[in-house]
């Protein structure tokens, strides 16, 4: 008897250890059906996630949804802009931003193709621009304007969803609209538009890095997995350098993806898309980064966006990322 309670009690300890640590284990990552997915998806089907040990739960949602489901708790990591994460932490949010998903500037103003006359920004004063206002792009370009003395009050601003903006193209509803890819390149490869504004104009006034972080709280890095969240770093820059280093298979790999989600894009298209303006060479949050997003923070708070100002390196975790390169010399 005494030896069925020593087994019995065994048996309740190791389930009282077990049972947390494959809790652990399970991360709920949400991020869009763009660039954002090329990281995760990779990880998740080159094995990268599973040789950490890790249940990533990987599901794509629309960019206003983001921060809901982080806010929420129905997420545990999201990828979102780096514009973002300061807005949302200037509003008291408990986010960090933990390590670069992308960084690229691939922001894109578009005019409809029956438009002869716009050669600049600041011939579409007055006009109808479709934007999906609160994203990163938008940040940017609000940025952007007050940099050459316009506003968004220069023009007519239709709040819609960047992949809506294409079909409001084909119906004549925009005189230009604010995109980023794949939409941009998928407007201008159907003849709808033309680009009157891309990254090269964007990169020669701002200088930016046009950050993607990979975000989370906290409290989720400090004390509810810490473990979990180290090691989902780690597989996210063993998959950053595949990324980097195998573009061939890469765009293979993500055709699957983009056909998961309803967009049948090839390969070549992929492979121009993912290189072309964007860059997967460091998981690291640079100075650079960071000041790009404290900028949008001050340009927010002088336009009334958010409440408050504040100090963004105080929202930027980069230890995990240091681990994970210091693992990957060992």
């Amino acid at each position: 008897m005494r030896r069925m309670f020593v087994l019995v009690s065994c048996f309740a300890v190791l389930l009282a250890f077990s049972a947390p640590l494959e809790a652990k284990g399970k991360i709920r990552l949400i991020h869009d059906n763009t660039s954002h997915a090329v990281i995760p998806y990779i990880a998740e089907q080159k094995g990268f996630y599973k040789a950490e040990g890790l249940d990533v739960q990987r599901r794509v949602t629309s960019p206003r949804a983001l921060i809901d489901a982080l806010v929420g708790g129905s997420a545990d990591i999201i990828s979102t802009r780096g514009s973002r994460v300061g807005q949302i932490a200037a509003r008291g949010v408990d986010v960090v931003g933990i390590a670069l998903n992308r960084y690229g500037n691939q922001n894109m103003v578009l005019v409809s193709n029956r438009d002869k006359k716009t050669k600049t920004l600041k011939d579409l004063v007055g006009k109808t621009v479709g934007a999906q206002m609160g994203s990163g792009t938008w940040a940017t370009w609000l940025t952007y304007l007050s940099k050459i003395g316009l506003s968004e009050k220069s023009f007519k601003i239709r709040n819609i969803k960047t992949d809506s903006i294409p079909a409001a193209f084909e119906s004549g509803a925009l005189d230009a609209g604010l995109t980023w890819e794949p939409w941009g390149s998928l407007i201008l490869d159907k003849k709808l538009g033309r680009m009157v504004m891309g990254p090269k104009e964007y990169d020669k006034t701002l200088g930016y890095t046009s950050p993607v972080f990979l975000t989370t709280t906290w409290t989720y890095i400090k004390k509810k997995n810490p473990d979990g969240a180290q090691r989902f770093i780690n597989a996210h820059v063993r998959a950053m350098r595949f990324v980097n280093t195998n573009r061939d298979e890469t765009a293979k790999t993500m055709v699957k993806f983009y056909q998961q989600v309803g967009l049948n894009f090839s390969q070549a298209k992929i492979k121009k898309d993912v290189y072309t303006l964007m860059r997967w060479d460091r998981a690291m949050i640079t100075h650079k980064d960071i000041a790009e997003v404290q900028a949008g923070v001050e340009v927010s708070v002088k336009k009334g966006k958010i409440p408050k100002s504040i100090d963004v390196t105080k929202h930027i975790d980069i230890s995990l990322v240091e681990n994970a390169y210091f693992s990957l010399m060992k």
